[in-house]
């Protein structure tokens, strides 16, 4: 009997759509092994399959609906329907397995239109944008980065405008703060610092140090910049 404990582990399921029972891969977080936390929080990793990202997602091999523990379990009135008409050609696909690069970007996809199709809060919509612009940063694919970046940024200012983000574990300034990066990371530079300077004047700043500082030197840097263009 082999007693080595695996990166991945199995963890079952029940489909929020179809209620089918299914088995699907989590990763251990003690095989985490974080690299580098870049200044949108995208995260390298020292063993890059070794990424949660890859495993967040569960994807239903019978209808397809596809969800994450971000998800809400109550369905608004017509969504199931809505749901059940864009997967009625679905055919049975697993992804209940080591999943390569290729696979957590289909899975986060699948994630993405369920959400959508469920009607699920901004901050939800805007965290799977994210973390596909991420996974598409991961295979050098710039241009499907830069649309997913896009479209977080427009589901984080809309999430921050309706405080959809309540009761999760988006505070008011790391919202803001993500909001400044994706302008800056776009090319809005004037934008995002404002935004940048809304987290630094933050009536909460004491409480979220680390993130002030954050925003303080992209700030700094962003207005040199501007003054070294003006100066020429």
């Amino acid at each position: 009997m082999n007693g080595e404990i695996k990166p991945l582990y199995d963890k079952e399921c029940t489909c929020m759509a179809c209620n089918q029972t299914f088995v699907t891969k989590r990763l251990r977080t003690r095989f985490v092994k974080v690299k580098k936390i870049h200044s949108n929080f995208f995260t390298e990793y020292k063993i890059p399959s070794l990424n949660p990202s890859y495993y967040e997602v569960s994807v239903c091999p019978y209808c397809g609906f596809a969800s994450t523990e971000m998800f809400s379990s109550t369905f608004p009135v017509g969504t199931k329907e809505a749901i059940k008409d864009q997967f009625s050609l679905w055919q049975r696909q697993e992804f209940g397995g080591e999943r390569t690069p290729s696979d957590a970007i289909r899975t986060m996809k699948l994630g993405l239109i369920s959400a959508s199709l469920k009607k699920e809060k901004s901050i939800v919509i805007a965290g799977l944008c994210l973390r596909l612009a991420w996974l598409y940063r991961g295979t050098s694919n710039h241009k499907e980065e830069e649309r997913y970046l896009a479209q977080a940024l427009k589901y984080y200012r809309d999430s921050y405008q309706h405080a959809d983000y309540i009761g999760t574990q988006m505070t008011d300034m790391r919202i803001l703060y993500l909001i400044a990066e994706l302008l800056r990371k776009l090319g809005n530079q004037a934008e995002a610092i404002r935004y940048f300077s809304e987290v630094i004047h933050h009536k909460n700043r004491a409480l979220e140090a680390n993130l002030v500082e954050m925003a303080r030197e992209q700030w700094y840097i962003m207005r040199q910049d501007i003054k070294e263009v003006d100066n020429h």
